[in-house]
Formats: C-alpha cells, sequence, structure tokens
C-alpha cells in the first residue's frame, strides 16, 4: 500500500520553518520542531473548547454586571 486517504475535516495549514544562513545543531532543531508542535496542539484545543471560554466570558460579565455601584 503505498498511499493512505486521509479525511480532510480539521487540516492544519502548515508552517514552513525557515532555516537560517548557520546550521542548527540537532538538539535546537528537535526543540524547534517540539515548539511548533506544541502550538499547533494548543491552537486545536482552544478551538475544541471555544464554546466553553465564550460561556465562562459571559458568565464572567453578567457577574460584574451584576455588581451594585454606590
Amino acid at each position: 500500500m503505498k498511499h493512505i486517504s486521509l479525511p480532510v475535516t480539521g487540516v492544519m495549514p502548515v508552517t514552513l520553518i525557515q532555516l537560517g544562513r548557520r546550521r542548527k545543531g540537532l538538539f535546537t532543531a528537535i526543540l524547534g520542531a517540539i515548539h511548533v508542535s506544541r502550538r499547533i496542539q494548543t491552537r486545536r484545543v482552544l478551538k475544541q473548547y471555544r464554546h466553553l471560554i465564550d460561556r465562562a466570558d459571559r458568565h464572567r460579565t453578567n457577574l460584574e454586571g451584576a455588581h451594585v455601584h454606590r
């Protein structure tokens, strides 16, 4: 089997990492890849739970508006 078909839903655009003129070490390259991977994962989690975040913001706004100002 040469090709695998994957579903198109939830596809994230690929971010290209520009390499500078100076060659990076293996550790630096791995650390950079982990950093990019974690940023993509964070975006995915925030998107997944956006409805909860929006609800918490609305709840907080309602509580702040409910205080009686003297």
